[in-house]
């Protein structure tokens, strides 16, 4: 990741500013706006020659064999638990500190999501919490990278000991590292990114599944199609043929070109963005760690996408009560994440590892994510930082 001097950006907007400061805003150049222009200009603004290109540029850049452009994380979930082929039932272990499409894609392929305990510092799967349900069957495993932190090494090699499938959520992790290098599918199924709006890349909606395994790629590029064996371009360009197969049950996943554009302008600039971004995230830390405020993670990660800003608040704070006085103040939090056990459905239809959900239970109520993103001004962190305090001591 590049350096970048916070104060290089400093401007007029910089002092003085008491405008709303959103949680998540997309930064969307002159640059974006001409690639997404020239493919509606272009003739194909569905699934084509762009999105190519994006999985290419993906592949190059995550150093990954194989790259899938799809139009969700979620999607990419499901279909890389689909190419397991796991019998109805089949039991995946998930975080329950996580987001609930990362449960609804074992759920959507007729497979029992396991409600795993996370680990205090970082809020990533508990290893300890993984091996014993390991020990009690799992037939795959889906760990998330929460806030772009990479998980601990351990849950790779006690799934590689089990013999048992891992795919990573890696929804906030794209411009993560960890040993491997980018976190990008080595040594696992696949990777699964998201370009939500709010994502550090964005493609307003959509996703891709990075892998090394040729079988899952070609998979997954038909089944993202309704299992279709040729997609629109290779039926109507010249000399395509018109007939196709259906090789699989597949789904209605693919991303457009219109979509790939604005992900392949992004990805040129995302090592300012993310060079922006951790600048931010730091100055959060520098204001708000020796007053007492504890982060998630607890120390700096050197590999870290630093998507999120998650702190914790003192034991006993009203979180309600901060929320809404942050509100009231023109400032925009959010909280990542409400447990998977937390919500009706899954209350009753998931099972819960062995050990219980002890960490998750701790945390639900003091967590809160802060303003996050590189249109945020140096003057915004400063003001958010002040309001936490003011709130938290109240």
């Amino acid at each position: 990741m590049v350096d970048f001097e916070l104060t290089s950006r400093v401007s007029t907007a910089d002092v003085g500013a008491d405008g709303p400061i959103a949680f998540a805003i997309p930064e969307v150049s002159d640059d974006d706006v001409a690639a997404v222009v020239s493919v509606l200009r272009s003739g194909w603004i569905t699934t084509g020659d762009e999105c190519g290109k994006l999985e290419s540029d993906l592949a190059g850049y995550l150093g990954a064999r194989h790259v899938v452009a799809v139009s969700s994380c979620t999607a990419a979930l499901e279909i890389s638990l689909a190419y397991l082929h796991l019998p109805p039932g089949a039991r995946v272990g998930v975080p329950a500190w996580t987001f609930v499409s990362t449960a609804l894609a074992a759920v959507h392929n007729n497979l029992l999501p396991v409600l795993l305990d996370v680990d205090p510092l970082t809020l990533n799967l508990s290893p300890d919490a993984l091996e014993a349900a390991l020990g009690e069957g799992l037939d795959a495993v889906i760990a998330v990278h929460f806030g772009g932190v990479a998980v601990d090494p351990r849950i790779h090699q006690l799934c590689a000991a089990a013999g048992v499938p891992l795919i990573e959520d890696a929804a906030h992790a794209f411009g993560t590292k960890d040993e491997r290098g980018f976190v990008g599918g080595p040594g696992t199924a696949s990777a699964c990114f998201s370009f939500y709006a709010t994502k550090n890349l964005t493609s307003g909606e959509g996703g891709a599944i990075a892998t090394d395994d040729e079988d899952l790629a070609t998979f997954a590029r038909t089944y993202r199609l309704h299992g279709m064996s040729a997609d629109a371009l290779a039926r109507y360009k010249p000399g395509g043929s018109v007939t196709y197969d259906m090789v699989d049950p597949g789904i209605k996943a693919n991303m457009p070109d219109l979509l790939a554009a604005l992900a392949r302008s992004q990805l040129a600039r995302f090592e300012q963005s993310q060079a922006r971004r951790r600048a931010l995230l730091n100055r959060y830390r520098d204001l708000l760690e020796p007053e007492g405020i504890r982060f998630v993670p607890s120390g700096r990660v050197d590999g870290s996408a630093d998507h999120l800003a998650v702190v914790l608040l003192p034991e006993g704070t009203d979180r309600d009560l901060v929320v809404a006085g942050l509100k009231g103040r023109g400032i925009s939090p959010s909280i990542h994440f409400r447990p998977l056990h937390h919500f009706s459905w899954f209350a009753v239809n998931a099972a819960t590892g062995p050990g219980g959900l002890a960490t998750c239970e701790a945390v639900w109520p003091r967590a809160l994510s802060l303003p996050l993103h590189v249109g945020l001004s140096v003057a915004d962190v400063d003001r958010v930082a002040a309001a936490l305090l003011d709130e938290v001591a109240l």
